[in-house]
């Protein structure tokens, strides 16, 4: 059995391959209850924030930006706010389905993703108070399989004009791209296969290291 993640297009190149059978998404059964639709999709959310909340304050330390760590402390109030947005939604949908304490599930998922916020940000802190890293932390850095990776696009390379999906970043790379920052100081969160990638943007991801260095040949660099 294998177990992955990835863009849909790596998905179904690997479950064809691993079973010779077509893949077919199964579509999310939604809710005649607004507000609990608005929760799921909050959880949804929150997940993903504190994901990137996490790759981005390894960033900040790696890169000792402060910029980077400000990013990170933005990303941890948005959470705090998502909770409280779904607290609200959760109650007041409680009244309103049969069985209110499957509801509470949603309740973890969004504890669970601000704890982990919280922690990027205590992370993402040090690099604001001009703290030295642990050298713990540091060789736990090193030691990791996934490393993260700034890539500045070049003008003119197989990346600019493209989007993320058209060249299958992920699926050829093994790097996600986990934040755009462009020239005018503009930053994309959580860029999608939709997203366009241009000259002078510098991305940041994280993968291994052979993939970092065909990331880097794709934008353009030596």
């Amino acid at each position: 059995m294998v177990f992955g993640e990835g863009p849909e297009t790596g998905v179904e190149r690997v479950y064809e391959r691993a079973t010779r059978r077509d893949w077919e998404r199964e579509g999310a059964v939604s809710s005649d209850v607004e507000d609990l639709d608005r929760a799921v999709t909050a959880v949804v959310e929150m997940k993903n924030i504190s994901e990137l909340a996490v790759g981005l304050a390894y960033s900040a330390v790696l890169l000792e930006s402060h910029e980077v760590a400000s990013e990170v402390r933005a990303l941890e109030s948005k959470t705090d706010r998502l909770r409280q947005d779904l607290e609200e939604w959760v109650l007041e949908s409680a009244a309103r389905v049969e069985d209110p304490t499957k509801l509470r599930g949603l309740m973890h998922l969004a504890i669970s993703s601000e704890v982990i916020a919280d922690a990027a940000l205590e992370v993402a802190d040090s690099v604001m108070r001009d703290i030295d890293s642990h050298p713990v932390f540091a060789e736990a850095i090193r030691e990791s399989s996934e490393l993260i990776a700034t890539v500045e696009v070049g003008e003119e390379t197989e990346l600019d004009g493209r989007t993320l999906g058209e060249l299958l970043v992920e699926s050829e790379t093994g790097m996600y791209v986990m934040a755009i920052h462009r020239e005018d100081d503009e930053w994309v969160y959580s860029p999608t296969e939709h997203t366009t990638v241009y000259g002078g943007d510098t991305l940041i991801a994280r993968g291994p290291e052979g993939g970092k260095e065909r990331l880097r040949k794709m934008a353009g660099n030596s």
